[in-house]
Formats: structure tokens, sequence, C-alpha cells
């Protein structure tokens, strides 16, 4: 799971790598409006607390749905300052020239900021800080994290104890445009979650291997979803 706080004045957060991946989901979804909204594996949109049921059967239908996806080999490694984490390249025969590698540096008890709307607890997970994107073909981008070579980003760790990296294999913005929310759901999902007992300098990094990519939309972070598998590298 991870949460997209929208720069709308009124969230605490609000940060800029969160409002572009918003924007992405409107491409498809032109009805995001409302927050909280959720969205599994870029399915339909459920807005309002009140949708909570229907985003829990959208979740079953992903698991028991997904047959086939990519299989992504990531690292990642901290030292002092940094969290660096590597995708390794596509095989050639695995090149799809409309989809990109994409990294996302999500931070765990994130404080909430006073002075704004805050209907929950005072702190905030899997609150979306940080990206890059890697498409196959075409300009990287990256927002509040720095690219150091192709697939390989690092994201600062001061003061941040609990953390977790989703990589993602996805279609690109121009590819969107021209899929229906039907066939363009993620290929490939991995993510690398360390609480703060595990952030030690050359610490081994858990990672965990979810079914399905679960967003939400607004201030409410409301649900953790469980996953099955630990192994310390994916191949």
């Amino acid at each position: 799971m991870v949460s997209y706080h929208p720069d709308d004045g009124v969230d605490s957060f609000g940060p800029e790598a969160a409002q572009h991946r918003i924007e992405r989901l409107r491409i498809q979804h032109e009805s995001l409006l409302e927050t909280p909204s959720f969205v599994v594996h870029n399915g339909e949109v459920r807005s309002g607390v009140p949708s909570w049921p229907d985003v829990q059967g959208d979740i079953l239908r992903s698991e028991s749905n997904q047959r086939q996806y990519t299989t992504l080999r990531v690292t990642a490694e901290t030292n002092a300052t940094h969290l660096e984490v590597t995708v390794m390249p596509p095989r050639t025969d695995e090149i799809n020239n409309d989809t990109q590698f994409s990294i996302l540096f999500v931070e765990h008890h994130k404080l909430v900021e006073k002075g704004f709307d805050n209907p929950g607890e005072a702190h905030r997970d899997r609150v979306l800080v940080g990206l890059a994107e890697f498409p196959m073909v075409g300009q990287q981008l990256a927002i509040g994290a720095n690219i150091v070579a192709p697939f390989v980003a690092t994201y600062p760790t001061q003061d941040l104890s609990e953390w977790s990296v989703i990589v993602l294999h996805e279609y690109t913005e121009e590819a969107l445009l021209n899929r229906s929310i039907m066939n363009s759901q993620p290929l490939g999902v991995v993510e690398i979650s360390v609480k703060s007992s595990s952030l030690n300098e050359g610490t081994e990094l858990p990672v965990l291997l979810p079914i399905v990519i679960f967003l939400s939309v607004g201030v409410l972070g409301l649900v953790t979803v469980k996953t099955k598998e630990k192994v310390r590298e994916e191949e």
C-alpha cells in the first residue's frame, strides 16, 4: 500500500512526488476528486470511507486474478546518509518500450503538522515522499530523490527511521493514453520495508512480495495490506 497525499492546501504533506502520481492516475480516472479515494491495481476508483467494503473486494479479486507478472530483480542498501535502490535492467527479450520501472520512496510514521486538517492519529504511514521513473525509451525523471545511474536512485535517510521502497514495472503515461483500466495494471511489484530497529548501516534488507499495488489518495491512511513471503532479494 502507498498513500498519495495531494497538494491541495488541506493535506499536511502534499509532496510533489505524490502530486505527480495523482496526475498520472487522472489520465484514466478523471473522477479522482474526492479524498480519501482508493485504487487497487489501477482499477476502479473507490471514494470515501463508506466504499471500504468495495476496496476489500477489489483486493481479493486482484489477488485471485493475477496469474503472470514481471520478475523484478531489486537490491537496496543504506549508508550513513542515503538509501540506494537498484533495479536490474530487463533482459533484451523482456523489454517493452511502452513501459517503465518506477521506484517509490515511502515514509512511515510521518508526523502530521499542526494547523492542518487531521481526522486521524498524529502520524501517517506509507506516505509517498520521493520517486524515480526509468522508461525503457525516453527521459528519466526524479522527484524528491536522486538518479545516480540508469535504474539506480537514492533517497536521504536523515530523520527517516521507518520506510519502504516500492518498485513497479508499469506502463508509461504515454501508453496509458491508449489503454483502458482493464489492460493497464502494473506488470510487476516488489516492496522493501525496514522498521526502525533494522535501520543500521550495512543491514540486510527484507524484500516483501505483494501481489497487488493498493493506493490511497487523501488524508486518511487506513489499511495495511499483509504480504505472504519474505526473501532477501527477488530474482
